[in-house]
């Protein structure tokens, strides 16, 4: 997706973004075959260039998009499932800081899913206080890869956590509601 695409893109998307009880609905964009089509492409385009490896993509939510976008940049996909669920072979425990919820919540991570040769772009749905992505940021660190940035739907973060992570977004929450 070329720039301008990407634009065209992010503005349909800002225009026709579905809400429920006045809020953002970001499973109801995956009904739109458009949107669905597009999606990936759109959250790839400002690291198609960077070389990226592997896409790392945090639970709930994230799996799905960074489906669609290392599919786009011809990559793996790495999960990081939240502490609970099925992830076998995991061997290291996360913890983030506070999330948008106010809980800090325990992520399972795989070492071997990494190495130090990948270039990782962390996909998830939103971002507001980054600390999902640090969890990831960190996993990345730790197995000596290297974090590229990462790409989300929906921004609600302060500007200081976008320059910090290297967050690129499709639209901002104050732009929905």
């Amino acid at each position: 997706m070329d720039k301008s695409d990407h634009l065209v893109f992010c503005a349909f998307l800002s225009d026709n973004f579905p809400l429920v009880d006045d809020h953002p609905d970001v499973a109801g964009l995956l009904r739109d075959p458009y949107i669905l089509q597009n999606l990936g492409a759109a959250m790839a385009s400002p690291f198609h260039d960077e070389g990226i490896t592997k896409v790392i993509a945090p639970e709930a939510r994230g799996p799905v998009l960074g489906a669609l976008v290392a599919t786009c940049l011809k990559a793996g996909l790495v999960l990081v499932r939240k502490e609970g669920r099925n992830h076998p072979g995991a061997d290291k425990t996360i913890t983030s800081e506070q999330t948008w919820t106010g809980e800090r919540i325990r992520f399972l991570t795989r070492s071997f899913d990494l190495d130090e040769s990948d270039r990782i772009l962390v996909v998830d749905d939103w971002a507001t206080t980054g600390n999902t992505i640090r969890v990831a940021k960190t996993f990345i660190e730790e197995n000596e890869a290297t974090y590229i940035g990462s790409s989300v739907i929906v921004n609600k973060s302060a500007p200081e956590i976008l320059e910090e992570l290297n967050i690129a977004c499709l639209v901002n929450f104050n732009d929905l509601v």
